[in-house]
């Protein structure tokens, strides 16, 4: 008859060690600054902030499994294995109590560092959803990493065995980079971008979950190997490999394929449902950048809305869409809402004005000349020095710098409207300036 309390107590003190104690504060710090560091800054997504959970995970793996491999070598490195039959308690008892008080501080860990992102996220008005299963995967993505090293540590009971468990989860998240197909999901450290424009297929987290709960069963009895039963173990072993393999099946539906690119095959402006209420331009983005649309307007409302009026870009309503798409509406692209955002987003919108194909093929002076006139659209005033690629400005650089900065906003826009093609085409000449 399994004594249950007292069971518990010798988990209450495995899990007061100083070891421990000291040990996943320090990783719960490290795995917060971690997590804040992989979301998208100034934006709220959940599954963004699911993603980046996981993705932290990796150091907190590493410390847990060395504090791990130190646990479960002690026993052995002290020579207190020959104590525990003179206890009256199952040889398993003290093993079993070691591992599930580290479990206990590896829910701990990774439950901080989730309350830690979901607070900042709430900060941010989030949109999407949680998954649960998502988070699943982080926790358990912990657990079976520190039950690893509590195998390593009672298997290998030497004073290097902390350390190089400790480098193990980085070690094979490193070699994951090169592993295709259903081995690239079985880690749930994936270095992807997860964005509103790129999400977590449809069951892969449950999948990694489901794989990852039977493995985490299978360390645990290989952990406990020599001190329970065959029988007992057997009892256990063979559903968690069964669960496994299914999670591994399970993953090999989906074709090593982790995300789910949004609109990967269609305009991806249907998403952009948050829109400014009232003012010029109208401007749509996805929910998740609303907090946004305020300083969208305010800068694409101001000069550069009146240097376009006379352009086929006349800047009336912007839609976002994922980074390089384009359509009608007009595109604008946010990729995050760090200090300086807006300059980024207004500048990749002037650098879209041009056709990157055409221009790759144009002679260098007439691309030079089409940056100049985005200069002019972003500042309202040009610089030919400023272009790259020569020694000193042309002629016709310098003509054309002259122009912008003489010419009102309202001549050189007209100027602009009448010469766009060539311009956006980077086919613009020193003809065109002379004319002006």
């Amino acid at each position: 008859m399994i004594d249950v309390r007292a069971f518990l107590r010798g988990v209450r003190l495995e899990f007061l060690g100083w070891g421990q104690i000291w040990a996943v504060p320090l990783l719960i710090f490290i795995e917060v600054w971690n997590a804040l560091g992989n979301m998208i800054p100034g934006v709220g997504f959940w599954p963004t902030t699911v993603h980046a959970l996981i993705l932290a995970g990796i150091l907190g793996s590493c410390g847990m499994a060395g504090l791990a491999a130190w646990a479960g070598s002690r026993e052995r490195r002290l020579s207190l294995t020959s104590l525990r039959g003179m206890a009256h308690i199952p040889q398993w008892w003290i093993p079993a109590a070691q591992l599930f008080a580290l479990w206990l501080w590896g829910i701990i860990l990774f439950g901080v560092v989730a309350v830690a992102a979901g607070v900042r996220t709430l900060f941010t008005n989030p949109s999407g959803h949680v998954s649960t299963s998502g988070l699943a995967v982080g926790c358990l993505g912990i657990l079976v990493w520190t039950t690893v090293g509590f195998a390593v540590g009672r298997a290998w009971p030497s004073r290097f065995a902390p350390p190089i468990t400790a480098v193990l989860p980085y070690g094979v998240y490193v070699l994951g980079y090169d592993w295709s197909g259903t081995a690239y999901l079985m880690s749930p450290f994936l270095d992807e971008l997860v964005d509103p424009y790129g999400v977590p297929a449809s069951g892969v987290y449950a999948a990694q979950a489901t794989w990852l709960a039977g493995l985490l069963v299978v360390a645990a009895c290989v952990a406990l190997l020599g001190t329970a039963g065959r029988k007992a173990l057997a009892a256990v072993l063979v559903p968690a490999v069964a669960v496994a393999g299914t999670g591994i099946v399970l993953l090999g539906g989906h074709g090593g394929q982790f995300q789910t690119p949004v609109g990967a095959n269609s305009d991806t402006a249907p998403l952009a449902t948050s829109c400014t209420r009232g003012g010029t331009p109208e401007i749509c983005v996805h929910p998740a950048y609303r907090s946004a649309l305020p300083e969208l307007q305010r800068y694409f409302g101001g000069p550069i809305r009146h240097r376009l009026k006379d352009t086929p870009a006349r800047v009336d309503r912007l839609v976002q869409r994922s980074y390089g798409q384009a359509g009608q509406p007009q595109s604008v692209y946010i990729t995050s809402l760090r200090p300086g955002w807006q300059g980024e987003t207004v500048g990749d919108f002037i650098a879209y004005l041009l056709d990157p194909d055409s221009c790759l093929e144009a002679d260098q002076q007439n691309e030079a000349l089409s940056r100049i006139a985005q200069q002019w659209i972003a500042e309202g005033e040009t610089s030919a020095a400023s272009i790259p690629g020569f020694a000193e400005p042309t002629g016709a650089m310098k003509n054309a710098e002259r122009f912008f900065n003489r010419a009102s906003d309202d001549e050189a826009g007209r100027w602009l409207g009448s010469n766009w093609k060539k311009f956006s085409q980077c086919k613009l000449s020193a003809a065109d300036f002379r004319t002006s």
